[in-house]
């Protein structure tokens, strides 16, 4: 009976709430180690969360103890701006952060709110399946193919971060317009999620276009009646409510930098290669295209040996492994049996973003056997996944997830075994 049951629980069937409460457990059992790793002293949106309750854009590190002194400048990740340091990314994640300064917290457990996030997200993901209606005997392969699979699980992992935390809140965000976008299509939450994402990553900004054609496609197109007028309006709100984050955007840079279009990352206190790169071409450039193809789709998975003969594991490569070498399975993507339109309008979005992101300086450093910048498209990448996978031998298609999850536990073992941390 138990043992039944059980797997009826990790097969993601028939699931009751009490099904739920031991896959969540089990979720967060797992990363304890991470949980309790994290000491509440690494990742900056606390420390902009400070001063954003005090009024301030800058971060100001008088009242917090634990980031006295010189570290702040010594991150290589801030904005030195008229003798005032910044936080370069949009400032949504830092508003998770509010409710605990405002309690008196000076430090926050960033990987254990990105978990609990982590654990809504399994939520979203599994309801997003069942509404496109992909078999379910793959739900729950692609369940646990995206979460220990992909870049997400080291996002995650590294939440302690601002990138890593960024990244989890933007695709909570992600997840929760598209099963709103697939379910009830209210065009103010859809703005809103939507908005929450771009002010946690920029280029999730282009799921406009999917969201802006898939209603379309639901008002215009797909009906045997078209409603031109229920059409306009879900636009018109949906457009109007995720304008306003793009408004909040341009007044948060005006308010920094004098410049609604200055997003400061051209003032970012870099070292190393990135900074041998802005110094030279700046943040875009298409000097950079060739070396993030290699990065995004070629590149293989990479141990650093050091030591005579080179015999010695020093790390794995911090610049990542690319989107194809490590999670093998999104080729099903290809394979979609999706209605032409919408497969179409999926590339689209998903080729946007895809080519924004190879002008871009940094193609997601550091990460670990990973290409963590692609999780701005890969819950879209995923669904098309879903649809396809019918499409592929089970056995393939099993094998390749089974791969990349066992291709992330030695890289993310590697890593926290050898990884040499600064101080």
């Amino acid at each position: 009976m138990i043992i039944r049951e059980l797997i009826r629980t990790i097969s993601f069937k028939r699931l009751k709430p009490v099904h739920w409460a031991f896959i969540l457990a089990a979720f967060i059992i797992a990363h304890i180690p991470a949980i309790m790793n994290d000491h509440g002293d690494t990742d900056d949106y606390v420390t902009l969360a400070h001063s954003l309750v005090k009024g301030k854009l800058y971060l100001s590190t008088d009242d917090i103890p634990y980031l006295k002194g010189t570290r702040i400048i010594d991150t290589g990740d801030l904005i030195h701006y008229q003798g005032k340091y910044y936080l370069p990314y949009p400032p949504a994640p830092a508003l998770l952060f509010i409710p605990f300064v405002l309690a008196g917290s000076n430090t926050v457990n960033s990987v254990l709110i990105a978990v609990i996030l982590s654990c809504l997200n399994i939520f979203l993901l599994y309801s997003l399946f069942i509404k496109l209606r992909i078999q379910d005997t793959r739900i729950p392969w692609l369940i646990y193919a995206f979460f220990f699979g992909t870049s997400y699980w080291f996002v995650l992992l590294s939440s302690h971060h601002v990138y890593g935390f960024a990244e989890v809140v933007s695709v909570t965000s992600i997840l929760l317009l598209l099963n709103e976008l697939f379910g009830k299509k209210r065009s103010l939450l859809m703005g809103l999620f939507l908005g929450i994402a771009f002010l946690s990553r920029q280029f999730t900004a282009f799921f406009s276009i999917f969201v802006l054609g898939y209603l379309v496609y639901q008002y215009l197109i797909f009906p045997p009646q078209q409603d031109r007028k229920l059409f306009w309006k879900k636009a018109a709100l949906f457009t109007g409510s995720f304008g306003c984050s793009i408004l909040i955007y341009f007044l948060y840079n005006y308010a920094r930098f004098g410049n609604p279009f200055d997003t400061g990352y051209s003032h970012i206190v870099f070292f190393t290669v990135l900074k041998d790169r802005i110094d030279q071409y700046g943040v875009f450039s298409s000097h950079y295209v060739v070396y993030n193809l290699y990065n995004y789709l070629i590149k293989g998975f990479n141990i650093e040996f050091t030591g005579k003969g080179l015999l010695h594991i020093k790390d794995m490569d911090l610049f990542g492994t690319s989107l194809l070498a490590a999670s093998p399975f999104l080729v099903a993507s290809l394979k979609t049996g999706w209605n032409r339109y919408l497969r179409t309008l999926a590339w689209i979005t998903i080729g946007i973003i895809f080519t924004g992101l190879l002008f871009y300086h940094n193609n997601g450093k550091d990460q670990v056997n990973a290409s963590r910048f692609t999780l701005d498209f890969l819950p879209l990448m995923l669904i098309l996944t879903g649809l396809g996978s019918k499409n592929i031998p089970s056995w393939l298609f099993k094998g390749m997830i089974c791969y990349a999850i066992v291709l992330n536990i030695i890289a993310i073992g590697i890593h926290f075994l050898y990884h040499t941390y600064p101080g």
